[in-house]
Formats: C-alpha cells, structure tokens, sequence
C-alpha cells in the first residue's frame, strides 16, 4: 500500500529533501569540558616512567570501559591504577589486548569498577577527521624532574595526513604538542567527540630537564592515532556492548582548533573539576535531604 500523497495543486509533485547540518564546533573550553572528565591516568605501579592515558568510553552497571593504546598496559607483571579528573584511584580489573589477528595493533581496553559517576567521552565517524581537521589531544604527561603529580595537558592540532597501512593501525597523522605519558589519551574533534586515540610522537633525541634531574624526549610536534573507527569495528568481538557506547556520527564541523595555553588548560582543569565535586554534593544533598 502507498502511503505517499502527491500535492493536487497541478500535476506537481513536491518531493521533501532532508539535510543533515553538521554538528557546531566548540569552542577549546567546550571540548575541554569534555575532555576532562573522561579521560584518565593510567599509573603503572611497577615503572612510572612507562604510566599512560586512557578515555572512558562505556559503562554497565559499576563497570567502566576506558581504550587507551596496548603499549601503556602491555606488562602483564605490572599493576595498573586507573586515577580520574576527580583524583580517585581505582585499581583495574581487567585488561584486553586488542590487537587484532595479525597482533598489530596496539589498542587495549582496561576495566575498572565503581559507584562513583563517570562521564562516558562521545565518539564518532573518525573518517570525517580528513586532512586540515581541527582537532585536541587530551592526556597526562609524565612529570619531569622531581615532580610527582601528574599535570593535565590539553593541546590543539591539526590533522596533516592519513596513512592506510601504517604499523600498528596508526593512521592518522597530525601536528601537535604532545608528551610522553599521553599515549593512550584521546584525540577530540572541535565538536568534542573522540577521533582517535593518540599514541606515537616522532622525537629527535633527548635533553636535560631543568633541574637536572632527568632527562626528558625532544619531540618534533608531528603525531599519529589510531582511528576510532579502528576500534568500532571490532567493538563487538572485543565484548563491548555498542549500546553502552555514545555515539555521534553527525557530520563536523569544518573549523580550526582554537590554540590553547597551559596556563589557560590549568584553569579550565581547576573549574571543571570544581563543578564536577559541586554537582556530587548536590546529589548527596539530595539523597539525604530529598524535599
């Protein structure tokens, strides 16, 4: 049975087009807001020095997803402890490798389990992030010196090159300031939605830190992820309910990422933090005082 009602006005029929509008870009504090209480601190108890990042992506019950690369939780002797925006430390639960059939990629998925409230960091069609995209990578360097707490990094970039078949899935080039530590972190789009997960930096040697301490990588500024899209792909096979995955796959949109400071990403860091504590009070209150 036809359903469709063609106009009687004349012999005209009027056909109806729908146009999807690419989703707006953000502005860096908007992604950043984002990117904050969803990406993670992967510590390794037994070598610090080789500690990475992650983003939560799903959750079931008590139950947290976070992706990061493999090559940060790949030593099986080792502990791994999950530390949040919040500065809560969960030890991790579970880890799979998820590098494929010719075991080349280096992907992996941590669990960890708690009653705390998380946010689940979107992704999307990481085939729009083409060549001259806007995008931000998000992650946890590993301190210098003699400093011990990890400060949070937020950076903007630009996509430079796509590259099928490249070593261990990483695709996807970019330009970028990026550290060691924040392999495993995500790389947001200027909509917020995670793209890739940031994994390689090319370095050129290695200097001094300033307290003479240590040394610390040179890094040239170019970069690769792995495209979202990789893990998508085998999301299902790897025991990841897409269901519990939030999905976005609105065309972006076509804008620059916004150039960011530390400075600024240090402020951001402190009010959303500070928000994200505020609004647990407020549903403590609400649990012991529900009028």
């Amino acid at each position: 049975m036809n359903n469709f009602n063609p106009l009687i006005a004349g012999t005209a029929i009027v056909a109806s087009i729908v146009i999807t509008q690419p989703v707006l870009a953000k502005s860096a504090k908007e992604v950043a807001k984002i990117a904050i209480p969803t990406t993670v601190q992967i510590n390794n108890t037994l070598s610090p020095g080789d500690s990475g990042s992650g983003v939560i992506i799903a959750k079931q019950g008590n139950t947290y997803t976070v992706l990061t690369a493999n090559h940060v939780v790949k030593n099986s002797n080792s502990e791994y402890v999950i530390r949040t925006a919040k500065g809560k430390d969960h030890a991790v639960t579970g880890v799979q490798n998820l590098a494929g059939n010719k075991g080349s990629l280096d992907l992996a998925i941590v669990k960890f389990e708690s009653n705390e409230e998380y946010f689940i960091a979107p992704v999307t069609n990481s085939d729009e992030a083409s060549i001259g995209s806007g995008i931000y990578i998000s992650g946890y360097p590993i301190p210098a010196g003699n400093a011990k707490e990890r400060e949070y990094a937020f950076t903007n970039g630009q996509v430079i090159n796509i590259r099928p078949g490249n070593a261990e899935g990483y695709t996807m080039r970019y330009d970028a300031v990026t550290r060691r530590g924040m392999s495993g972190g995500p790389v947001f789009d200027v909509s917020g939605r995670v793209v890739g997960i940031h994994g390689q930096g090319d370095t050129v040697g290695t200097v001094k830190t300033e307290s003479g301490q240590g040394t610390e990588e040179v890094k040239t500024g170019l970069n690769s992820a792995i495209p979202i899209n990789t893990f998508m792909a085998m999301a299902s096979q790897a025991g990841v309910d897409k269901s519990n995955l939030k999905v976005d796959n609105n065309a972006p949109a076509n804008q620059d990422a916004q150039k960011v400071s530390q400075k600024e990403v240090n402020g951001w860091f402190d009010n959303v933090v500070k928000e994200i504590v505020e609004d647990v009070l407020q549903q403590t209150i609400k649990t012991i005082w529900p009028f």
